[in-house]
């Protein structure tokens, strides 16, 4: 069993190539684990204004999207479809 700062770190490590492979034109971005489950929360330019999205996460589905091209796009389609409007 793995720390839960291995965790956070694995995930946050999954979630930035992610987001790094979604072009956005500026973000931040945070996940951490929550009383009912693992949450991103996201920072970016999008639609012509600063947005704020929060998305439940699998910390194992991250970790694996490491290692697993599709499963990376999968989930940063997916996160794009949270926001509105086209990329800034």
């Amino acid at each position: 069993m793995t720390s839960l700062a291995a965790d956070i770190r694995a995930a946050r490590s999954a979630a930035e190539r992610v987001l790094d492979e979604l072009d956005l034109g500026a973000y931040v971005f945070s996940v951490e684990p929550k009383e009912g489950g693992w949450v991103l929360t996201l920072e970016c330019a999008a639609a012509d204004a600063w947005q704020v999205v929060s998305l439940p996460v699998d910390p194992s589905e991250l970790r694996a999207s490491l290692d697993d091209a599709s499963l990376r796009r999968r989930l940063g389609a997916e996160w794009l479809s949270r926001l509105e409007g086209p990329r800034a």
